[in-house]
C-alpha cells in the first residue's frame, strides 16, 4: 500500500488531493504542518508528500514557498484542485451570530472579500481546514464557525452557513506530489 503524508486531517485539501492521485486506497499519515509531512517522506515514514504550491487567487502558498528545493526532495506529479471554500459551523449559528472564522491561512488569505463584507467577523489561523471545523463542531463553539469544503463540513457534522466564500469561483490550488 502507497503511504501519503499530508498536512491536516481527513477532509482537507491536500487529503482530497492525495485521494485524487493516488486512489482512496492510500494509506494517509496526517501531519500537523507542512514541514512534518515532508519530514514523513525524508524520514521514510512515507513514501510521498502531497502538499500545496499554488493558488489560483493568492499565487504562490507562502507557507511552502522554497521547502521541495530546500529539503531536496523530488516532484514526481501534480494536482490540479477545484478549492471551494464554504462557511460551516453549529446548527444554530449564522454570520449575524458568530463573531469568529477559524481555517487555514491561506484558505483565510483566500476569502479576502468575505471579511471586508463582515468586517465583525475575526480570523483565527488554524491547523488546516478540516481541523478547523472539527474543532467548531466538536467544541460546540456557537460564536465561531470555520472555512473549509462542503466535504469536511459534511464529515464532521457541520451546517454549510454560506457558500461561495472565496474571493474567485474558480479557486483552485496546485498540490505537488514529492518524493525522495
Amino acid at each position: 500500500m502507497t503511504t501519503v503524508a499530508i498536512q491536516g486531517i481527513r477532509g482537507s485539501y491536500s487529503e482530497e488531493a492525495a485521494a485524487a492521485h493516488f486512489g482512496i486506497d492510500a494509506e494517509i499519515i496526517e501531519c500537523r504542518s507542512f514541514a512534518d509531512a515532508v519530514d514523513a517522506v525524508i524520514s521514510r515514514r512515507s513514501e510521498f508528500a502531497v502538499i500545496p504550491v499554488r493558488n489560483s487567487i493568492v499565487g504562490e502558498v507562502l507557507s511552502t514557498a522554497g521547502m521541495i528545493d530546500r529539503e531536496g526532495l523530488k516532484c514526481v506529479g501534480e494536482v490540479d484542485l477545484q478549492v471551494a471554500h464554504v462557511l460551516a459551523g453549529n446548527a444554530k449559528a449564522s454570520v449575524e451570530t458568530i463573531s469568529a472564522v477559524r481555517s487555514h491561512a491561506e484558505a483565510l488569505r483566500q476569502c479576502t472579500r468575505f471579511f471586508s463584507a463582515y468586517p465583525h467577523l475575526s480570523q483565527i489561523p488554524g491547523t488546516d481546514t478540516a481541523s478547523s471545523v472539527r474543532m467548531v463542531i466538536k467544541e460546540a463553539m456557537t460564536r465561531e464557525a470555520a472555512i473549509c469544503s462542503r466535504r469536511a463540513a459534511e464529515i464532521y457534522g457541520a451546517k454549510v452557513i454560506k457558500y461561495d466564500v472565496a474571493d474567485r469561483r474558480d479557486n483552485r490550488t496546485t498540490f505537488a506530489i514529492l518524493t525522495i
